[in-house]
């Protein structure tokens, strides 16, 4: 097997949206990783709405070009902004979390 570069595997990884409608651990892995995301980058910006229209501008680029599904655009918003905002208040990871063993169970039921 040819090992990959990593920028290679990320940049592949950015142009393949994926909703994990079927796979909740990959679902629960993949947002709170967007969480994670926005997180990271509002406490470097040291503000949230730079993160939010940023990531919003990125996700219409997924859906448009690379075939991503609108839905999961605006879930992968959702979680990338409330990450931004619980740099300043951890406490909004509570109901973070909240979000994220819903669509954890709504995929885990098959529904």
């Amino acid at each position: 097997m040819i090992r990959q570069r990593p920028l290679v595997v990320l940049r592949s990884f950015l142009r393949t949206p994926s909703g994990f409608s079927d796979d909740p651990r990959g679902f629960a892995i993949n947002q709170g990783g967007h969480a994670g995301v926005g997180m990271l980058l509002a406490w470097a910006l040291g503000m949230w709405w730079p993160v939010a229209i940023g990531y919003a501008v990125w996700e219409v680029i997924q859906w448009r070009r690379f075939g991503g599904q609108d839905w999961d655009g605006l879930q992968d918003w959702s979680f990338v902004v409330i990450g931004a905002f619980a740099a300043a208040n951890l406490w909004l990871l509570v109901p973070m979390a909240g979000y994220l063993m819903a669509g954890y169970l709504r995929r885990a039921d098959g529904a």
